[in-house]
């Protein structure tokens, strides 16, 4: 009689950008080579709510445990189920092909059998690799559909984890990018004084006066006066008044806010440098 699978160890990859940092915005592809090992183990990789989970029997657990294949590693290509993972990840690559690649060899525990796969608490540049022959990450990065980043998991490491967890996790954590969130007012305001409110008391926006726009046109601008963390879902609640003698007027009661398709770099007030600055335009 066959035994029970049990979950033998997860992969999970947080950021930032999502609600609650879902790992469920990530799809864990095992390469050919990866592949032929968990069958060769008899190891199941299915999705998870958190990532992806690698179950077996017992007889995989003494395998992955007993340290067979101690040069062996598991190789995972982790794709991003939103195509603008680059834009809001706070990570600038240093060359067009840099891929971010992350080894168990590197992991450093946190908490009870979890193990973060980068020295700090976000992945930083150090996870950039360049695909040069003979570097691991050449082997990966040179097939198919570019993934966000790759994942692997020397066995060796996977033994060690699994003495000290049942069920270890292997995990990447990513920081969002901020921006300074410009609007641009298309139309002619009824209001000798308009600002914009937040509700909630965290933001202030400056003026900056009129932007000049294609066809002879200009816009009203007013821009954040510190840099906003990019969510898929901002929680930001925005208002445009007119800030008169006797009180504020609404003038809209829910500005837009900023998405990461419209986003660019530009010197801002107050800085010598480039920074990133999410354009809104309201007509």
């Amino acid at each position: 009689m066959r035994g029970a699978y049990s979950l033998l160890l997860e992969l999970r990859a947080d950021h930032a950008y999502f609600p609650d940092g879902a790992s469920a915005n990530f799809r864990f592809v095992p390469t050919q080579q990866c592949a032929a090992l968990l069958d060769r183990f008899g190891i199941l990789a299915r999705p998870s709510a958190h990532g992806l989970a690698l179950a077996g029997q017992d007889a995989a657990r003494a395998d992955l445990q007993g340290g067979r294949d101690d040069a062996a590693e598991l190789e995972f290509a982790v794709f991003s189920t939103d195509p603008h993972f680059s834009l809001f990840t706070g990570l600038d690559a240093p060359a067009p092909d840099a891929c971010l690649f992350f080894h168990s060899a590197r992991a450093q525990a946190e908490g009870v059998g979890r193990w973060r796969m980068h020295p700090d608490e976000l992945a930083g540049p150090a996870a950039w690799r360049l695909p040069r022959v003979p570097d691991k990450a050449a082997g990966l990065a040179g097939h198919g559909a570019r993934p966000a980043f790759f994942m692997v998991l020397a066995l060796a490491d996977v033994a060690g984890a699994l003495a000290q967890a049942a069920a270890p996790v292997w995990l990447v954590r990513f920081g969002a990018r901020a921006s300074v969130w410009k609007y641009h007012f298309l139309s002619d305001l009824d209001a000798p004084n308009p600002v914009i409110v937040d509700l909630d008391d965290k933001l202030r926006f400056a003026a900056r006066g009129r932007t000049p726009l294609p066809g002879n046109r200009s816009a009203l601008t007013f821009a954040s006066e510190q840099a906003i963390a990019m969510r898929k879902t901002p929680q930001q609640r925005l208002q445009l008044r007119d800030q008169g003698e006797l009180g504020q007027r609404i003038l809209i009661k829910r500005l837009p806010n900023a998405s990461v398709a419209a986003i660019g770099r530009e010197i801002t007030e107050g800085s010598a440098v480039p920074v990133l600055v999410s354009e809104i335009y309201i007509p």
